[in-house]
């Protein structure tokens, strides 16, 4: 799977992440970012987080048992991790928010402008998951 990701070695801001299911809903990772290391055997590998409300997420995973990963980090740089690994807290408060970490459990997958945005017009939000309604 090294050979399938795109980025040097380092970290990345994600301007968007949204965490979606089959069903169309949606939940957005307010600072996220992604960040791309090597192991002690030298293989690269890429993680990243970001700041969730658990409990938003706990209602995603009641209506979709997979999600998927969509990520922006700029023009021409957008991509889908199909059914991410997550690792969540277990904050259940309604307005605490926590991190959420991923990891790609397949290849990641490139999207053009055009279809990132079309995927993500037909998503609906989680209400109150939208960083930037604060």
């Amino acid at each position: 799977m090294a050979e399938s990701i795109p980025f040097a070695e380092g970290s990345y801001v994600i301007e968007e992440s949204l965490l979606y299911g089959p069903s169309g809903k949606a939940l957005s990772l307010s600072e996220a970012f992604i960040e791309v290391y090597r192991d002690s055997r030298g293989r690269r590998h890429l993680r990243g987080q970001g700041l969730v409300q658990n409990l938003l997420l706990v209602d995603l995973l009641e209506d979709d048992d997979r999600l998927d990963l969509l990520m922006d980090l700029g023009e021409g740089f957008r991509f889908r991790l199909k059914a991410p690994k997550l690792h969540a807290g277990k904050v259940f408060s309604p307005t605490t928010r926590s991190i959420v970490h991923f990891a790609p459990t397949g290849n990641i997958e490139t999207l053009s402008d055009e279809t990132f945005a079309r995927e993500r017009a037909a998503l609906t939000l989680s209400e109150g998951s939208d960083p930037l309604r604060r």
